[in-house]
């Protein structure tokens, strides 16, 4: 459903405007950065109170009651709010609920639409981004001026308005509805506008019946996608333009949640913007994958937990097997997948374990719906665990990894990205043979909740396996004077990585370059290195994935053999994993796979060739919207632990995040600066190719990680990647109500727990939404039990809170088991 106009309230006036079209992302996410960094500077103690009467009343009890209080908002004829001191408000409350009125009070940090506010006004002005509102084909009304924003309004003025005059929401919905609104919608977590429109649509001339829709999109209490859609159907209904037609096909077997939505989950860190451009990171950080051996834990006695087993191929036996071990376990249920916390997802078997048939067999999977797994999700599940047999090389004793096995792992991670609600994590086992006492194993280690683990059998049963990063060791130069440099082929010799190491090798004495592209390379930058070097460059175009026309190539330019290949082609046809097609995994798997075997099988080698593989982190982290480029360059490193067994001198590299091309320079890089820039966020950082390149001419017998980074930031992206790691409750002798009472103690600093009132509303006792996270997390890791964040964030009290808590486990407790055949 698209909006005719919108509506905005306060901060809220900045999510409407960029609905609206009115302003760009970056400036919505730069005007809200900007208020909070102003507004968590003013000293005092401030509270805001919502009142239940009129902007006279209001204003004459201000005017009567003690202490500093202004008028901060006017909702509706008989709904306003005032900011102020904290005592002067607590008493304006007193008062009006004496009088038999509704008032509520909240404790704020800064005095919200006030005169206080005006002291912040130059500050504010110089970190709001130098724009304006721009025209838009929906019309944007803001509640600063209770009218339409007009196109060219500037943010100085307008962004410091919104922050420090009173809120005129009541006027802001009489514009709309005489722009012609009939139907009202509110947007949030839980209704606060509802009433106040109602009251503002009563005796409108426009409008003698009333509205014609007024829902919200959620409600406390209530399940999200229940509230959602219900209120989404009765918006529709109400709409005679509606277009019924495009829902027809198919209808959908079951209960359907909305994946991934909501898209963004609180996290207690905090996420303000800093200024561009990002502060630059000296130096690279080369690292490589290491499995290490985790410590047994003791088992303790916890809460059940719902599992359920999705097998995507043919593995009865292993299926029965970890169903069984579900079944029998002490902490576990055996469920549907969509009542289940925790889903195990068995991977198919590839008949080939060679990367370029695992490629061809993978892509017709993915054609055939593998993808679609997710679906699966249900409204309790908190996590999705891939089981892979072979994807993982955890020590010398393993045999190479499975390529369709390592290449569907790095597929998984990535599709993790895209639900941000769930845990995806990877364990690997060692056989498709699953004893009894190997699936009792597979079930404690996902409980225990790491990300990315793999189980191999040891002298006293089996063994859990983290990975986890090291520094590289120290291992010597090339030595380029060996003759390393003599014939050196650079595939994708025309894209920004290839040229940056065709001017490196070509600086340090390369005697002859051939860069192989499907297009040849930019001649004036060809032309340079020959004279400046005197190398030997030649750029014929040719696409690697053509074995016909490769052949013909490698008899012309082949001479007696390439004494080093780079492999920098590649591909990135971006995607989530709904939308991603077989033809789309096919292309991103081309050049780096298939071109990479046909390199091998058809280009003269000599006898000692060295091959140097550009792969990326991404095989090894994943990222959102690179599903079918992660499994590629997986697919990629997986060669390159071919090639090593097959005695060659191969290493895959495994890259950060490459400069982006200076002025001047052409522009071929596989990252465009909007990805650039996203993928910074994260806490990737560009680096210099020199500095890259020189990192990786070195004597490697593993495949290095070689990026440079924000460690902190880059930690909390992969720290986001983890479990909440339950080990069961830490006290099991802990009632649920000495838990309840000693988190909030906490979360509210009060020295003793015994002084927690549980018939006071959390709300009451100063639970906000930054605490409710921290108690629901509290709650958890102490009973292994928690409730909602909306449930918390609602008039739920103490004695609530508990009542829930032990109904959810005695339900837990009572749950039948599930018969295997069910699944």
């Amino acid at each position: 459903m698209l909006p005719d106009l919108t509506v905005g309230h306060s901060l809220g006036e900045v999510a409407a405007a960029y609905l609206a079209g009115s302003i760009t992302l970056s400036d919505a996410v730069a005007v809200v950065a900007a208020r909070a960094n102003v507004v968590g500077r003013l000293p005092g103690r401030y509270a805001v109170a919502a009142l239940g009467i009129g902007e006279q009343d209001a204003s004459a009890l201000i005017a009567t009651t003690g202490g500093w209080l202004e008028l901060s908002v006017v909702n509706a004829s008989s709904t306003v709010a005032v900011s102020g001191e904290r005592q002067a408000v607590a008493a304006i409350v007193d008062t009006v609920r004496s009088s038999g009125h509704f008032a509520r009070g909240i404790t704020v940090g800064f005095p919200v639409h006030t005169s206080v506010l005006e002291s912040l006004r130059d500050e504010l002005c110089e970190q709001l981004p130098d724009s304006e509102f721009m025209e838009a084909p929906v019309q944007f009304i803001g509640g600063t001026t209770g009218d339409v924003v007009a196109p060219g309004t500037t943010f100085g003025d307008y962004w410091y308005a919104n922050l420090r005059h009173t809120v005129r929401f009541d006027r802001a919905v009489e514009s709309a509805i005489r722009c012609g609104a009939r139907a009202f919608i509110e947007i949030s977590a839980h209704p606060a506008l509802l009433f106040a429109i109602g009251q503002n649509c009563e005796g409108a001339a426009n409008l003698p019946d009333g509205p014609a829709v007024l829902v919200g999109s959620a409600r406390r209490g209530e399940r999200f996608v229940d509230a959602l859609s219900a209120n989404i159907v009765s918006a529709a209904v109400a709409d005679p333009g509606y277009p019924w037609g495009d829902l027809g096909g198919d209808p959908l077997d079951g209960d359907v949640d909305l994946s991934g939505f909501p898209n963004a989950p609180m996290r207690a860190v905090p996420m303000w913007a800093h200024p561009e451009p990002l502060p630059p990171v000296s130096g690279l950080t080369i690292a490589v994958e290491r499995w290490e051996r985790m410590v047994p834990s003791t088992p303790v006695a916890g809460r059940h937990r719902h599992l359920a087993v999705l097998d995507l191929g043919a593995h009865r036996a292993l299926a029965q097997t970890l169903c069984a071990a579900i079944d029998s376990h002490p902490d576990t249920e055996l469920s549907a997948a969509r009542d289940a916390e925790l889903i195990l997802v068995i991977a198919p078997d590839f008949e080939h374990t060679d990367a370029v048939r695992a490629a061809g067999a993978l892509a017709d999977l993915v054609g055939a719906g593998l993808l679609d797994y997710p679906m699966h999700i249900g409204a309790r599940c908190q996590s999705v665990c891939l089981v892979t047999v072979g994807a993982e090389q955890v020590d010398a004793a393993d045999a190479v990894p499975s390529a369709g096995q390592a290449a569907l792992a790095a597929m998984h991670r990535s599709i993790g990205f895209e639900h941000p609600e769930q845990t995806f994590s990877h364990l690997d086992l060692p056989s498709w043979d699953l004893d009894p006492v190997l699936g009792v194993s597979v079930i404690t280690a996902v409980l225990r909740g790491f990300g990315e683990t793999a189980l191999r059998g040891s002298v006293n049963g089996y063994t859990l396996f983290e990975r986890t990063l090291a520094d590289a060791p120290a291992v010597p130069n090339w030595s380029l004077d060996s003759g390393v440099l003599d014939d050196v082929v650079v595939t994708g010799g025309a894209g920004a990585i290839g040229m940056h190491y065709a001017r490196y090798l070509a600086e340090h004495g390369a005697r002859r370059i051939v860069l192989l592209s499907r297009r040849a390379a930019d001649q004036a930058t060809v032309a340079m290195l020959r004279k400046q070097h005197g190398t030997v460059i030649v750029s014929p175009p040719c696409d690697i994935t053509d074995p016909t026309q490769l052949s013909a190539i490698a008899a012309e330019y082949g001479g007696v053999g390439a004494s080093l290949i780079v492999h920098a082609a590649g591909s990135v046809i971006s995607g989530t994993a709904p939308g991603v097609t077989s033809a789309a995994v096919v292309d991103n798997f081309a050049a780096k796979v298939l071109g990479l075997a046909q390199m091998i099988e058809l280009w003269p080698l000599r006898p000692d060739v060295r091959t140097l593989l550009c792969s990326s982190v991404m095989g090894v982290w994943g990222g959102h919207g690179v599903v079918a480029y992660s499994a590629a360059n997986r697919l990629l490193d997986v060669m390159a632990a071919q090639l090593r067994a097959q005695g060659r001198h191969c290493v895959a590299v495994k890259w950060g995040l490459w400069q982006a091309p200076k002025a001047g320079e052409p522009a071929r890089g596989i990252a465009d600066a909007v990805t650039i820039a996203r993928v910074e966020r994260s806490g990737l950082r560009q680096m210099a190719p020199q500095q890259a390149i020189e990192a990786s001419l070195h004597e490697f017998t593993v495949d290095p990680l070689v990026f440079a980074a924000d460690a902190a930031r880059l930690q909390m992206l992969l720290d986001s990647r983890q479990f909440e790691r339950y080990e069961g409750p830490t006290d099991p002798n802990l009632t649920i109500v000495d838990a309840v009472r000693t988190q909030l103690a906490a979360v509210l600093g009060i020295p003793q727990a015994g002084e927690v009132n549980l018939q006071e509303s959390l709300f009451d006792l100063g639970v906000d939404s930054m605490l409710a996270l921290d108690l629901r997390n509290r709650l958890k890791r102490s009973i292994g039990a928690t409730v909602s964040l909306a449930t918390l964030m609602g008039d739920i009290t103490g004695d609530g809170l508990v009542a829930k808590l032990e109904d959810a486990d005695e339900r837990s407790h009572t749950a039948q088991k599930v018969d295997i055949s069910r699944d």
